[in-house]
């Protein structure tokens, strides 16, 4: 609530709207109660049929001026852009692939998805439907104030049966909460088993991983169940509630004004507006209180947006060489992982001159994909720097830097969608003929031209459904559509049938040859016969680069 009201506060010209049109709308609404009460007095005491005809006439007058007043107010409030809603999809989504890759990781998968469902859960709490409740609810005083105007008596029971119904509801509600999180559990264990069972057929089947599976889903869905049924029990007994307490308010305001009718206190016609009027003020209370889980459940998301919010973004702008030679040197580099105690690598110093080629080597989790990501910039040195042309990578703009650099990544992924669409990712300008040529340099063009869809295959699920080596050619043809000075190729070969080997081979060929400088991480004697050093990870503090001899 505090961000709605704040958001009144800086939009004072949209506020005075709202105020005005809501106020307007609230006055034309006590228009029927009055009717009732004249034609029950006036028509049906004397029989005038000109006065029934005015007072319908007037009645149906003021009803459409108070659906034109409801009108202008929601779409004023549909304009009224609380904590930046209109583009927040579009902020946080930019937001989620400019962080820092190294930042990402440390925040839990389940959380991150949950960032966008918090984005929802603001929209559903501040939308024009409840801009427009929250406005009508302080006029249940207009009512209540001409229902005490017409009899004390049976303002007093409303006001006391409307904060009575206030009172249960927001008990109720706040009962909520609880289930609405474990749910909200449930539901992401329940999400993660659907995306094993997506991502992992074979492992299930090979594995005899099924019963586990299944045994761990009926667990879930159990208290998942368990769960629904609660939230739905307790959201039944609340509205249960508000019906029973608002035929209750109807049964005591005709109960209390027939008494007053018998004693001459009041007539029948005030005492069916009475009735109206009631109704009236009970309606925008009991829409307020259901709004105020709604901002709790605002309150949580932007927290959680904030929290994401705080994330280092990637560094965008920053200096560009015209023409970059390719020479690269680490300088006393430690990298060390928030999850490790001990440094992937530790005071790592070379230089690659321009058109050298380096080839990294190591065991499992040495650190050669790590080095990798070091180079084009997606995570960062913990200590030291790497500099390209002598000028610290830290200052460079990283999208400047990673169209000059061809890389082909460990775990080759590609972005829901057609192969065509993957690479007009990378250049909108490429052409089907151009696509065409960059398959054909990995071997690929036949293979692809021969499948259903061509260039128009679909790559689902990041591309898992492609063969390791075909998806890695396929990933090496779209680095190729940057021609950049430096290559990094981690694991170029790992996975690829010698035809499909004898392809990359060219490839490393042609880049070495036109004098770009390479950085292979790879174990294939291949790769290490034609590089100009070696940097074995394996040796640990001690790793440095080792000429070979030619």
């Amino acid at each position: 609530m505090k961000r709605l009201l704040l958001q009144f506060g800086l939009n004072p010209s949209k506020t005075l709207g709202l105020l005005f049109s809501s106020l307007a709308a609230n006055l034309l609404a006590l228009v029927p109660a009055v009717f009732v009460i004249l034609v029950l007095n006036r028509y049906v005491t004397y029989g005038v049929d000109a006065t029934l005809v005015t007072l319908a006439t007037a009645a149906c007058l003021a009803i459409l001026f108070e659906f034109v007043f409801r009108r202008l107010r929601y779409q004023t409030a549909s304009r009224l852009d609380v904590d930046g809603q209109k583009k927040l999809n579009e902020n946080v989504f930019l937001k989620f692939i400019g962080v820092k890759l190294g930042f990402m990781g440390q925040v839990p998968v389940t959380t991150l998805r949950g960032v966008f469902g918090s984005v929802d859960q603001l929209k559903n709490a501040y939308s024009p439907s409840n801009i427009c409740a929250f406005l009508d609810a302080p006029f249940a005083l207009l009512f209540l104030f001409a229902l005490y105007l017409l009899c004390p008596p049976l303002c007093l029971i409303t006001a006391v049966i409307i904060c009575m119904l206030s009172l249960i509801i927001t008990i109720q509600l706040n009962s909520l909460r609880e289930v609405g999180r474990n749910i909200n559990k449930a539901n992401t264990l329940k999400l993660q088993l659907v995306n094993n069972a997506i991502d992992t057929p074979e492992t299930l089947r090979l594995f005899d991983n099924e019963a586990h599976l299944h045994k761990k889903w009926q667990k879930i869905c159990e208290a998942f169940d368990a769960l629904h049924f609660r939230l739905s029990d307790r959201q039944d007994r609340t509205q249960s509630l508000i019906k029973a307490f608002t035929g209750l308010l109807t049964v005591a305001v005709i109960s209390i004004g027939a008494v007053l009718v018998v004693d001459g206190q009041l007539d029948i016609g005030e005492m069916i507006g009475a009735n109206i009027l009631a109704a009236r003020a009970l309606a925008p209370i009991v829409s307020l209180c259901q709004q105020t889980e709604g901002w709790v459940r605002a309150d949580q998301a932007s927290k959680t947006l904030n929290d994401f919010d705080r994330l280092p973004l990637e560094q965008t702008d920053g200096s560009a060489f015209e023409d970059y030679s390719g020479k690269l040197e680490f300088r006393d580099v430690n990298f060390n992982y928030h999850s490790r105690e001990t440094p992937v690598l530790e005071k790592l110093n070379f230089v690659l001159q321009p058109g050298e080629v380096l080839c990294v080597t190591g065991a499992n989790g040495s650190g050669k994909s790590t080095l990798a990501k070091l180079v084009i910039g997606l995570l960062e040195p913990s200590q030291g720097y790497i500099s390209l042309d002598g000028v610290n990578l830290k200052q460079m703009s990283l999208n400047w830097w990673r169209k000059h650099i061809v890389y082909l990544p460990q775990e080759p992924r590609f972005i829901e969608g057609t192969i065509r669409e993957n690479f007009l990712a990378s250049s909108a300008s490429l052409t089907d003929d151009g696509i065409r040529k960059l398959l054909s340099v990995v071997g690929l063009e036949d293979e692809i031209d021969k499948t259903a869809g061509g260039l128009e295959q679909a790559l689902n699920s990041s591309g898992s459904s492609l063969s390791l080596g075909v998806r890695r050619r396929l990933a090496l043809a779209r680095a190729l559509v940057n021609a950049g000075k430096l290559a990094v190729l981690d694991e170029p070969t790992e996975g690829i049938d010698s035809v499909g080997a004898s392809h990359v081979y060219n490839v490393m060929n042609n880049l070495s040859g036109s004098g770009r400088t390479l950085i292979i991480c790879s174990h294939d004697p291949e790769v290490l016969s034609g590089a100009h050093h070696v940097l074995d990870l394996n040796d640990g503090t001690d790793a440095i680069v080792r000429s070979v001899a030619t």
